[in-house]
C-alpha cells in the first residue's frame, strides 16, 4: 500500500476512534424467532420504535450466509415491506410469504430474519452506527411428529474425538430444531462451558469444550437450556460417554 493511502487509512481510523460514537437500538421485534406453520399463506412479524427519534428501517431473510450480499441470497420466502420509516412510539408488520420451492416435508428449514436500524443523521462530530438484529426464521411443516416444545429432551450425548481434542457430540433424532442458550458439562468434580448453538433435526451437531478430557467407565454429565417457540428456557441434563 503507498505511503499516502496508508496514512490516510490510520487517519480515518484515528478520528473514528475520537470521534463519540451514537448507537442506541431503538427498533425492537415483538419475538425471538419466526415460527412458519406450511399450512399458512403468510406470517407477520411486529416491529416497533421505542425510541424518541423516526427510524429507517430495511430488512431481509437470509440463508444464514450473514455477511452475504442481498443479491446473492436465494431465499424461498417473500418480505413486505423491504425498506420503510418507523415515527417514534409506533410500529409496523413485516409480512412474510412462502415462495417455491417447495422445502422439506420430513422436518423443520431454518433461514434468518435480518431488521436493520438506521438512525436519523444528528448534527456534529458523532460517529453513527446502524445496529441490525437477526433472529431465526423456522419453517414448520404440517404432519411432524412429536412436539417441538419437547425436542429438547429427546437428544442424546457423546464424546467424541476430533483431530487432537475431545469434543462434545449431540444427536437429535426429532424433525424439529432444538436452540441452545447455555451448555456446559460436569465430571469428577469439573465443571465446562461450551458455546451453545443449535442442534439441526435428524442430525448432530459438535460443540467445543475447552479442557474436555473424558474418564474411561465415567460419564460426563452435559446440562443445557433450549429456547422454546416462545423465548421461555426449556432445561435438560443427559448423559455422555467416549
Amino acid at each position: 500500500m503507498p505511503s499516502f493511502v496508508h496514512a490516510r487509512v490510520c487517519g480515518l481510523l484515528l478520528c473514528a476512534l475520537l470521534l463519540p460514537v451514537q448507537a442506541s437500538a431503538s427498533v425492537v421485534i415483538a419475538t425471538t424467532r419466526v415460527i412458519y406453520p406450511a399450512q399458512q399463506s403468510e406470517v407477520t412479524v411486529r416491529l416497533s420504535n421505542e425510541g424518541s427519534k423516526p427510524s429507517l428501517v430495511q430488512a431481509w431473510i437470509d440463508d444464514g450466509r450473514a455477511q452475504a450480499p442481498l443479491e446473492e441470497l436465494d431465499v424461498p420466502f417473500s418480505l413486505s415491506p423491504p425498506l420503510f420509516r418507523i415515527d417514534p412510539k409506533k410500529g409496523q408488520s413485516l409480512r412474510i410469504g412462502k415462495l417455491g420451492p417447495a422445502l422439506p416435508a420430513d422436518r423443520e428449514s431454518m433461514y434468518w430474519l435480518n431488521v436493520l436500524d438506521v438512525p436519523p443523521k444528528v448534527e456534529g462530530n458523532v460517529l453513527q452506527v446502524s445496529l441490525r438484529s437477526r433472529i431465526k426464521l423456522l419453517y414448520r411443516p404440517a404432519g411432524l411428529s412429536g412436539s417441538a416444545a419437547q425436542a429438547h429432551g429427546k437428544l442424546t450425548w457423546k464424546v467424541v474425538r476430533e483431530a487432537q481434542d475431545w469434543v462434545l457430540e449431540a444427536h437429535n433424532p426429532t424433525p424439529y430444531f432444538v436452540n441452545l442458550s447455555s451448555l456446559g458439562t460436569q465430571q469428577d468434580g469439573r465443571e465446562l462451558e461450551g458455546e451453545p448453538s443449535h442442534v439441526p433435526p435428524l442430525a448432530s451437531a459438535r460443540f467445543v469444550m475447552p479442557g474436555l478430557q473424558p474418564v474411561p467407565g465415567t460419564a460426563v454429565v452435559v446440562s443445557y437450556a433450549a429456547i422454546d417457540d416462545y423465548g421461555a428456557l426449556r432445561e435438560g441434563t443427559g448423559l455422555a460417554h467416549p
